[in-house]
């Protein structure tokens, strides 16, 4: 008996319980239940469940189980034959997700064949999103099927939006399993919809107007709208529209917004043509927006363009723009115009100088304050030290030449160049030629120097070659080199052929 035949009478809707019970008395030891049988079965409307009882009861026939195989079973035919199968077979089945989702989906019967699950595994079974919406897209039983979940399992599941994207999805909308969450889980059903795509929109309408729409529109559904990917500004528009009165832009609305992967831009331009004279641009919402990985030039843009004025960008702002971007100099740009203090600017840039999991961004940031507002920054003896034991020749060069009739060249100022693991010779080349009359070579220069792990040699040589007759090769100078762990043993010898 081959499966072709077997599926021939498991489909036929005119007779194939009884042609299905010939073969089974006659040839039934050759009949094997496949997948493609209970598939045949399934599309049988007329009598496919007496043919799937007839092959169930008799225990002694031949069954290939699989998953494919139970799950077009509990997704086709009702409790008693479901029952019918676990019963004879139930060491055989494992009721997994997608046995699960199949039950959900079951339109005739499927909260009877989820309540059998439960009732039979249910300390196997986890009610997953893809079971709810499942559930969600069925159209004819999916509220009874998630009344019944909700009622044995409810505080295992989250109302999410793509719940309520299943349930809008069906072909005019799944009215009955979106009314019965929002009755069921209101706050949870907005905030889903709220933030969900397509057909969101209708459904935040629909729920809106609910039984005279007497429901709060809580923070979280707001904030749900702002960081909706596809529809915020949309989404937005309608609650401000329909609920506006209640609705405040509070500065994580506004955060929300900017974090947008997907709207950003349309969403803070909405709120600000909306709303602006309750929205205030705080550090966290530059932070925001520059941590958008998609939109965070276009968004700093958009801030600095309609509220620039009011915005002070802090260490941390820049410091966040550095780790999160990786267009920093041209978003730095941005920051060129600013209102932004005398002392801050010089601090700005005395942060930047300590950035050193990110210094090339670092250098960038110095380099654009200084060609932006150099002329501003108020010049202290701590500033030209930080810089000197820092950055490089070139951005020094830039420093000395904005400002240097402001910067004395002190003892520390020397000696921070001296120390300077990146760049020392370049700075400390640069200090002597420029200013060389006013730079005398100390100890604690040549100690510096001695001690300097990155490029202590180089720095060592120069001021040899350059100052050597200034120098006296002290203790403390020696005592340096040997701590040092890095290039200590070639400047003990550098010293030691003097």
């Amino acid at each position: 008996m081959t499966e072709e035949v077997v599926k021939a009478a498991a489909r036929n809707w005119e007779s194939g319980s009884e042609v299905m019970e010939l073969f089974l008395r006659r040839r039934g030891g050759e009949i094997t239940i496949t997948e493609e049988v209970v598939k045949a079965a399934a599309e049988n409307w007329k009598n496919g469940k007496q043919v799937m009882a007839l092959l169930l009861h008799q225990r002694a026939i031949k069954i290939t189980i699989t998953e494919k195989f139970v799950t077009i079973l509990v997704g086709s035919f009702d409790k008693e034959v479901t029952a019918l199968f676990f019963k004879h077979w139930g060491r055989e089945i494992a009721v997994t997700e997608e046995v699960m989702k199949a039950a959900a989906g079951n339109l005739d019967n499927g909260k009877e064949v989820i309540a059998l699950l439960l009732t039979l595994r249910g300390s196997d079974i986890t009610i997953t999103k893809d079971v709810m919406k499942a559930a969600a897209e069925n159209w004819k039983s999916g509220k009874e099927v998630i009344r019944l979940i909700l009622n044995q399992r409810g505080s295992e599941i989250t109302i999410t939006k793509e719940i309520v994207n299943a349930a809008a999805g069906v072909r005019g909308g799944n009215k009955e399993v979106i009314m019965f969450l929002l009755e069921q889980r209101e706050e949870e059903m907005l905030i889903a919809t709220a933030g969900s795509k397509g057909n969101g929109k209708e459904v935040m309408a629909l729920l809106l107007n609910y039984k005279g729409g007497d429901r709060t529109i809580a923070e979280r559904v707001v904030l749900a709208a702002a960081g909706n990917e596809t529809d915020g500004k949309e989404m937005m528009a309608l609650l401000l529209d329909q609920r506006g009165n209640e609705i405040t832009i509070t500065e994580e609305v506004v955060k929300a917004a900017a974090k947008n992967l997907g709207k950003a831009k349309e969403v803070l331009t909405f709120l600000l043509d909306q709303r602006g004279s309750e929205i205030v641009i705080t550090e966290d919402v530059v932070k925001a927006a520059a941590v958008n990985r998609k939109q965070g030039k276009e968004m700093l843009a958009l801030l600095l363009d309609r509220r620039g004025s009011e915005i002070t960008i802090t260490e941390q702002v820049v410091l966040t723009v550095m780790r999160a971007l990786e267009t920093g100099k041209e978003v730095m740009a941005l920051f060129s115009n600013l209102h932004t203090g005398d002392s801050m600017i010089a601090e700005l840039m005395a942060k930047m100088t300590t950035a050193a999991e990110n210094w090339e961004n670092s250098k960038k940031v110095i380099a654009l304050l200084l060609e932006h507002r150099g002329s501003e920054i108020i010049i202290t003896e701590k500033l030209a030290t930080i810089l000197a034991g820092s950055v490089d020749g070139e951005v020094m060069a830039s420093f000395l030449k904005l400002r240097g009739s402001a910067v004395t060249i002190t003892e520390e100022v020397v000696i921070a160049a001296a120390g300077n693991w990146r760049n020392g010779k370049e700075v400390m080349a640069l200090l002597l030629d420029q200013r060389g009359n006013d730079i005398t070579i100390t100890e604690h220069v040549v100690a510096a120097a001695a001690g300097n792990w990155g490029n202590g040699k180089e720095v060592m040589a120069l001021l040899l070659n350059q100052r050597g007759s200034e120098i006296t090769i002290t203790e403390a100078v020696m005592i340096a080199a040997l701590g040092n762990k890095h290039s200590g043993k070639e400047v003990k010898a550098l010293l030691l052929n003097q």
